[in-house]
């Protein structure tokens, strides 16, 4: 439970406990509501609850209507196009420092606890002060009520001029004062006062008056809290009182009474931790003092029952909820998408109260609602380790993952919960990919593309219309091909035309003062069948639209500067940081060497351990470094690297017909721990595995690999990869996204 929850709850408590003090003050033992305000200062003080159904949030949650569901359009996954090297700077690219923000609520909030908190001890210590003035009492009654009374902690008393009440301070030396102006000659009267006082040191009141003044600083802003802590304070007066009756006899009540009409007095200042003879609310305690009785069974068993009664029902949370806060129970089965049992097959590893919590997100009219009022209501609701590690849960699993884009539940985590309420919120990317569906191509066109939205203005954009772009970018572009003729589609430079044209559409939509998109795209043009050397003519046309230049000398050698003499020897995680600030002071100088490394198309002389380093060092610290700034924009934990390799295609022809195969696999690897792991260990055990793939690949004879299945194929370079796996680096390969493919038509020769 976060600060507002514990003090929401802790007032419904104290306006609980108010209700039933007004209503059986003096019919219950008073040491009872002493026992409910110290359950009350046990909800504002600790951060958690225990489940009941007897609950009243409970009760509360359970008249709450199910969650209705609108409709939703379908949109794309996340794609892995991370590139070699990635930038955190700019607005598209956010910064990689991970500090939390402070809000301004949070701020005020500890200036008051600091404020309310000085006020106590100030005003503590200035008693003190003028406490140390205070001389020993020498009266011959007071040493003998104090020899009658031993202690482990040593009492004593004293007086002083500065005080017109007793009062008792100290917790482990106790110290009774005493007014000097006291008749010391009325015996009766010190009596009492000295047994009341030592009821209030038996009962260390001092003690709970602390713990009370913390609850107050913590909760100031509560004014419930306040109510509290000046009822308990009368209260703790009204138990004293009753206690002494109880010792002195029920005759002793009248002059009891009237020496607390004498005693009443103007005091001076506050004495926040003193247990003070006090004159405040002196009619009540007067009136409390006439009306007691000896408690009955029936009245202490009534005290009782109420007691658990009213812990039961206020200092408890829904049942289900644990140590969160009470969240309305959503009746799962009445969601739009979840008509069928079915669909929870998929989702095993989750309860449906879990599920219930996420739904309780999903706010009645969030898409009406402004980013910022959509996020904080977010953060209130879960801020707790409880919550937080159960979204962390829903984020990283894989099944809900998948159906984001045919599931209310996961698209709702995915496209709309995730993005506006990650640490990194401002800008956010959305992906996916298109091909054509021509059976007469052996490579048809595909498009793949990420477009950004960074939110300019969260006060005045809506989470529906932030959704609303989304769905309407993706489904813009997702559109492009729809309608192209092959002719079209084979044609880089109109397809190239086209999709400039419908991102310009597209901006001039979707871009305002509140929103700014922008869209990054990659297209490959369809091929024909049989097409041979066309083919791979058709990947290099693919391949020649730059984005940007070949890299410089003068940007590889800002890059090299990093090839110190001991790099090999660093730590994974210090050289990434490295390289990631050098990516942050040029993205374009980056982006030249991305792509010049993504097609081999260096216009620098690199020696070979330099080619080594830019193409091996630089590129898996790049592609690490990618999958961490995503971590940080999506609050998700950070991922696996994923690489892809394709391997040359192998050929054979006879007789003017020929044979081929061809095979690419994509691989991720696991670091136990980026701070011990080196920099050479890391590229060698990837090098080496790749280099073992592609030596297996080439060694093969294509007869020998055309007989294989691609079962074979995988469990050839599952075996690589094991073979350089330890136990700081696992290599793992991605086998249901294997492709081989082969083809042999040779044999038509003899037709």
């Amino acid at each position: 439970m976060n600060v507002l929850q514990m003090s929401f709850s802790g007032a419904v408590f104290i306006t609980a406990v108010v209700i039933i003090r007004g209503a059986a003050i003096h019919k219950l033992p008073k040491k009872t509501f002493l026992v409910l305000w110290e359950l009350v200062m046990f909800r504002l003080l600790i951060p958690f609850s225990i489940p009941s159904v007897f609950s009243v949030y409970t009760l509360a949650t359970h008249s709450i209507s199910s969650t209705t569901w609108p409709e939703t359009g379908r949109d794309y996954s996340i794609p892995n196009m991370q590139g070699l090297f990635v930038a955190t700077q700019g607005a598209e690219r956010p910064p990689a420092d991970v500090s939390p923000s402070v809000s301004v609520w949070f701020m005020v909030w500890c200036a008051g606890i600091l404020l309310t908190g000085l006020f106590f001890v100030i005003s503590y210590l200035r008693c003190l002060t003028e406490f140390r003035t205070a001389l020993p009492v020498r009266s011959h009654y007071v040493e003998k009520w104090l020899g009658e009374r031993p202690l482990k902690r040593r009492i004593s008393v004293r007086q002083s001029d500065r005080i017109s009440a007793p009062l008792t301070y100290g917790i482990f030396r106790p110290v009774i004062l005493l007014p000097k102006k006291m008749d010391w000659k009325k015996e009766k009267q010190l009596q009492y006062v000295l047994s009341h006082e030592y009821v209030h040191i038996c009962r260390y009141d001092t003690v709970t008056k602390l713990v009370a003044a913390l609850a107050l600083c913590i909760h100031w802003f509560n004014p419930f809290v306040w109510v509290m802590y000046l009822l308990f304070n009368r209260d703790i007066e009204l138990a004293c009182d009753e206690s002494v009756i109880r010792q002195l006899g029920e005759k002793s009540k009248s002059a009891y009474s009237l020496m607390l009409i004498d005693m009443e007095a103007a005091k001076s200042g506050l004495l926040p931790f003193c247990n003070s003879f006090s004159k405040n609310a002196i009619e009540e305690r007067i009136t409390a003092v006439m009306k007691t009785k000896k408690n009955s069974l029936f009245a202490i068993c009534i005290a009782a029952v109420l007691i658990v009664g009213v812990t039961t029902a206020f200092a408890t949370s829904a049942a289900g909820m644990g140590e969160t806060d009470a969240i309305p129970d959503t009746d799962f089965s009445d969601s739009a998408d979840f008509s069928d049992s079915s669909d929870f097959a998929d989702f095993a590893d989750f309860s449906e109260e879990e599920f219930d919590k996420l739904l309780a997100l999903r706010f009645d009219g969030y898409e009406d609602m402004s980013v910022s009022e959509f996020q904080n209501k977010v953060w209130e609701l879960t801020d707790t380790e409880e919550y937080r590690d159960l979204l962390e849960r829903f984020s990283q699993n894989t099944a809900l993952y998948e159906q984001k884009d045919r599931n209310e539940i996961a698209s709702f985590l995915f496209y709309t919960l995730e993005p506006l309420t990650a640490e990194k919120w401002q800008t956010r990317d959305f992906g996916g990919g298109i091909a054509s569906d021509h059976p007469g191509a052996s490579d048809n066109a595909m498009l793949e593309f990420v477009f950004s939205l960074t939110i300019q203005n969260a006060d005045t954009l809506t989470v529906g219309e932030y959704n609303a772009a989304r769905l309407g970018v993706a489904g813009g572009l997702r559109n492009i091909m729809h309608g192209k003729t092959k002719e079209q589609l084979r044609n880089h430079s109109f397809m190239q035309e086209a999709i400039d044209a419908e991102i310009e559409e597209l901006n001039e939509k979707w871009n305002t003062d509140k929103l700014r998109i922008s869209v990054e795209y990659s297209f490959l043009p369809l091929s024909e069948l049989d097409a041979g050397e066309g083919r791979q003519e058709n990947v290099q046309q693919g391949q020649e639209h730059r984005e940007y230049p070949n890299g410089t000398e003068e940007d590889y050698r800002s890059l090299l500067d990093l090839k110190t003499a001991d790099y090999q020897s660093r730590s994974v995680a210090d050289f990434n940081m490295d390289l990631l600030e050098w990516a942050n002071e040029s993205y374009e100088r980056m982006e030249r060497i991305n792509i010049d490394t993504a097609q081999q198309d260096f216009s620098v002389n690199l020696d070979s351990d330099e080619l080594s380093f830019v193409a091996i060092t630089a590129w898996l610290s790049g592609v690490e470094n990618g999958k961490y700034v995503q971590s940080i924009n999506t609050g998700r934990k950070e991922e696996d690297p994923i690489l892809n390799q394709y391997l040359p295609s192998k050929t054979a022809e006879e007789n003017g017909y020929g044979a081929w195969c061809d095979l690419f696999y994509p691989f991720s690897y696991h670091i136990a721990d980026k701070k011990t792991l080196t920099v050479g260990e890391r590229d060698a055990c990837i090098s080496n595995m790749i280099s073992e793939i592609q030596d297996f690949w080439n060694g093969t004879d294509i007869d020998e690999m055309l007989g294989m299945t691609e079962g074979d194929i995988v469990g050839k370079l599952k075996e690589i990869a094991a073979e350089y796996s330890n136990d700081d680096i696992t290599i793992i390969i991605q086998e249901d996204s294997v492709s081989f493919e082969k083809m042999d038509e040779r044999d038509r020769a003899f037709d």
